[in-house]
């Protein structure tokens, strides 16, 4: 009997200690950097997996984004388990220009002709985007054993066709929600890009190219 009371014993402590050790690590995770800036390299987006065997005729300019958001001061906030806010950040530039520089990536790896110039940088092109950003961000909310990341992305993208002066618009839309068991910065960077190529891939969805003039289906 007295063997199995130490054996008893030596579970109890054990599991005890474990249990310490994972309390005392969700308190670290849940605390760790309150108040900092979180860097997310945002957006990221990638264009298509296969291989663009020709490049569109047609040249394409896109400026950078106008920010419209309410709060430009940031991309979002992590809420920490026990209190307190960290922020998400872009670690240099603007979005509006990072917009403009990932959707250039995205258009030119589906076989568009695109680069982004500034002012009259647009000149001799054959159509030229601009856009607006109307909400984006991403939020994540630390809780006991778990964090909710919810994400969202609304754009307004206008081309002007230069040939005939015509114009197309279109308001880009997407949302999304992630559960992971420990947050990482990477978690809230991959899902604000996966709502930016969404909206990128919506775009070259809805239109198409008739010579050097773009146009809705």
């Amino acid at each position: 009997m007295s063997d199995h009371r130490v054996i008893k014993e030596g579970y109890v402590r054990y599991y005890h200690i474990v249990g310490i050790g994972l309390l005392g690590m969700i308190i670290v995770t849940g605390c760790a950097g309150k108040g900092e800036r979180i860097d997310l390299k945002v957006p990221m987006a990638s264009g298509a997996d296969e291989k663009v065997v020709a490049m569109s005729s047609a040249t394409v300019a896109i400026q950078p984004f106008d920010d419209s958001r309410t709060d430009r001061s940031h991309l979002g906030t992590r809420h920490h388990l026990w209190g307190g806010e960290s922020h998400f950040s872009l670690p240099s530039g603007t979005l509006g220009e990072a917009t403009a520089q990932a959707f250039a990536v995205f258009l030119n790896g589906k076989g568009w002709n695109v680069s982004v110039t500034k002012g009259d940088g647009a000149t001799g092109a054959d159509m030229t985007i601009t856009g607006k950003l109307v909400d984006v961000g991403v939020d994540a909310e630390s809780g006991i054993g778990q964090t909710t990341l919810k994400a969202k992305s609304r754009m307004v993208v206008q081309v002007k066709n230069h040939a005939d002066d015509s114009q197309i618009r279109e308001t880009l839309t997407s949302a999304g929600t992630n559960q992971v068991f420990w947050f990482d910065p990477e978690d809230a960077q991959e899902l604000l890009n996966e709502l930016y190529n969404k909206n990128f891939e919506k775009f070259v969805t809805d239109t198409k190219l008739d010579g050097k003039i773009l146009k809705l289906r």
